[in-house]
Order: structure tokens, then sequence, then C-alpha cells
């Protein structure tokens, strides 16, 4: 029996008849937080990040993030999606790097960066949000069905984990592993398994047990999730159970859209809040969210606007099939280009700095945005009808990948097309 999803529009003017006043004061808080964060993750980085702040351009800097802000209405409108999730997090990286442009010291056209950023991300924000009529006619597995796929997926990762352990294996801490992790030597094609199984496989594994109830199946695909870090020694292997567990309990207590603002609200106020009590240069959750999670993507467009302002664009040719169709490939992969030229590791960025900068530009990235965002129009498609909280935790991992990788990337390495196929065969029926 076909049902409707959990937040249908009654049944969320319902229960939460206030959700669009809060949801417009949660981005607009977030934002003003933001900005606070940046300040703060100014006073101990790295020079070599270019991360700044100078009271003089406070004032031009708050009116960019302001003018920005005026987003929230769309947030406040639409429906929930995945793509209204992943926009969340567009937001966050666009109005991060607004307001640290204001205070680089890297020298390139930053009027034009700046308008181009904003208009991409409404050219992404259209799409991607209001793009979400269900495809048909639509294949559909049964329950049973999916259950065998949730099995298999579990088998599958597991013998990944096994296998890679062959050849290396180390539990040691993230921080130690940052520098050891470059060292692995496992086979290239071990990337796609991992990365899909961490970022799509395993967390819509985790969503489907958690809506069947089935809360041992669930735990073992975060266990498995888990085990994944030390043959990776990545950080998101070892936060990303964490991550969905967090997730889970905040869906007790909230409706799904004001779900998604505080996944990126609570963590940013925790890690200042730490910070105030913790001075310290390694203040662990500080420096994993303010810096890491949130800074660096918008600094990254800062780092890519900078360098290809005085180097070839790429013409998409950093997508490996592009580059051997045309045979355009790249002597070494963009982040690697960047790590070479910025000394700040390997600086892979989200789909505005890859497909948008670095492939054609400022003045065209806004076209390259709304590509970016009509595909992830077809993950809106492909989960239509489904309950919004199971899209919620089976997608939340994969937005966070976004925040730090082109969308080719994600789509491939991450295993978005597994998503999205997945949810495209999930039954629309009671229960789930």
């Amino acid at each position: 029996m076909r049902v409707t999803a959990l937040d249908n529009s009654h049944a969320r003017a319902r229960l939460f008849p206030q959700e669009p006043v809060q949801i417009s004061a949660l981005v607009l808080i977030y934002l003003a937080l933001l900005c606070v964060s940046l300040v703060v993750v100014s006073e101990d980085v790295n020079p070599a990040f270019h991360i700044g702040y100078n009271r003089q351009f406070l004032t031009a800097a708050s009116i960019s993030v302001a003018a920005l802000g005026c987003c929230f209405q769309l947030f406040s409108i639409a429906r929930f999606s995945f793509g209204y999730l992943v926009s969340f997090y567009m937001l966050s990286i666009v109005a991060g790097y607004l307001w640290l442009s204001f205070f680089t010291p890297l020298r390139y056209d930053l009027t034009i960066a700046r308008w181009s950023a904003a208009l991409s991300l409404i050219a992404f924000l259209i799409p991607a949000m209001f793009v979400t009529k269900a495809f048909t006619p639509r294949f559909k597995l049964t329950v049973r069905r999916v259950d065998q796929v949730v099995y298999g997926v579990l088998i599958v990762a597991a013998l990944t984990v096994a296998y890679a352990s062959s050849f290396d294996f180390h539990l040691i801490g993230f921080i130690e592993g940052e520098a050891l992790r470059s060292q692995f030597q496992y086979p290239a094609w071990l990337n796609y398994p991992i990365g899909a199984s961490v970022s799509a496989a395993l967390p819509f594994s985790y969503a489907w047990a958690v809506h069947r109830r089935r809360y041992g199946l669930a735990a073992i695909a975060l266990a498995i999730g888990a085990s994944f870090y030390p043959v990776t020694l990545n950080k998101l292997t070892l936060f990303a159970p964490l991550w969905l567990i967090g997730l889970t309990v905040l869906l007790k207590f909230f409706s799904v859209r004001l779900c998604v603002i505080l996944s990126l609200f609570i963590p940013l106020a925790l890690g200042l809040i730490i910070k105030t009590f913790d001075a310290s240069e390694v203040s662990l959750p500080f420096r994993l969210v303010n810096f890491r999670m949130i800074a660096i993507p918008a600094s990254g467009l800062d780092h890519y606007n900078h360098f290809f302002s005085n180097h070839p664009l790429t013409h998409f040719c950093q997508i490996q099939v592009i580059g051997r169709l045309f045979d355009c490939s790249l002597p070494s992969q963009l982040g690697v280009s960047l790590a070479a030229q910025y000394a700040t590791g390997n600086y892979n960025a989200s789909l505005f700095a890859s497909e948008g900068i670095a492939s054609v530009g400022p003045y065209f990235a806004p076209i390259a945005a709304l590509l970016c965002g009509l595909v992830i129009a077809v993950g809106n498609k492909a989960s239509a009808g489904l309950n919004h909280q199971f899209v919620f935790l089976s997608g939340s991992i994969l937005a966070l990948v976004l925040m730090n990788v082109p969308l080719s990337t994600a789509m491939l390495s991450h295993g978005a097309v597994i998503l999205f196929a997945l949810w495209f065969a999930t039954p629309r029926e009671e229960g789930l």
C-alpha cells in the first residue's frame, strides 16, 4: 500500500506550525555564527591557508554575507529533498568564501569571483531544491529484496575491509594518521569500493535498518563503516558512524528540515564553545568541525580562484573519463597541483571550485553550477516519495563528501550513482 511521506505538507503544518519561521531564524543565526567561527579560525591557522581577518573590512564582509543570506527564504518554503540537504551545505561554503574573500592576501579579481560564487549558488539551488517530481515509470524492489541487497552490501563492505587490511592496517589516531595516509600502497581501484561503501552503501544500509527497526543490523553497518578507518586512516571513515548516530538522535526531536540546519549549526556552535574553554591550537572538536569541515571548503574557493587566475582552465579534463576521451588528461590531480602551489596538503574542493572555477572560470561557473544542480535533482527524483527521515540519513554522508570533493568524484568514487539507484528501486511502502 502506498503511503504519504512522513513529512507531507499537511502533517508537517500540524506538527510544526512554526517551522518556516524557525528555519529562517536558524539559517540567519548560522550565517552569523559561521562568520564568528571564521574569525576564530583565523587567529591560529597556518598562514599557508590564507584565512585572515581585518576589522577594517568587517562591514563590507558582513554586508556581503547578509545579502547572500536572503536565500534563507528558499529553505523555509522548499520541501525536504536530498537537494535541500546538499543546498544548505553549499550555502555554508559560499557564505564562508564571501566572508574570507575580504581578508585574503591572495590577489585576483575578487569582485568577479564574489559575484560568480553568489550566482553559482543561486543557479545550483533552484534545480537542486525545486526539481523533485518522481521518475515514471518506476522500477521497485520488494521490501524483502531490499533486505537482501542490504545483506549483500554488508558482506561486500566487510570483504573490502578484509582485503584492504592485507595491504595496510594501523590502529593509530587520526592526527598521526595524516602523515602516514599518503604512504598507503593498496591498489588504486580499491578506492572505488571503499568510497562507495563509506559514503553511500553503508549509510543506506544503516538508514534502511533504522527505519525497519532492525537495530542490530544498523549496529553492524556502523561497525563495518568504522572498520574502514585502520585501512584508510581517513577521518570520514572514523566519524561517519558517529555522525549517523547523532543525526538519528536529532530526528527524534526535530523535523527533517530543521535537522538539516541543525546538522551544521550544532557542531559549529559546540566547536566554538569548546574552543572558548580549550584555547590550545590542537582543540580537536574545533579543528575537526570549524576548521576542517567548515572553513577549508570555503578557503578552497579562494585558492582555486587564485590558482586559475594565472593557470589554464581544465575544461573538465580533470575528470578521468573526459581526459581519456579527448586525450587531455592533466599531468596530476587538481588537489595535488594546488598542494604543490600552496603547501596545504591535497586540496580537493567542492563542485563550485572544481566543476566551476577550475573547469570553466568565474564567468561560466554559474552555468556549470546549474548543471550540477540538475544532477543533484536526479537524486531528488530518485528518492521522491520515500520517507524523508530515511533519505536524510542515507544521504547525510554523501552531503558531507560534496563539501570537499568535485561532483564527478562524488558520483563515481563515492558511490552517489549507487545511492541514487538504490533510492530509485526502494519500495514506497508502509513500514519502511
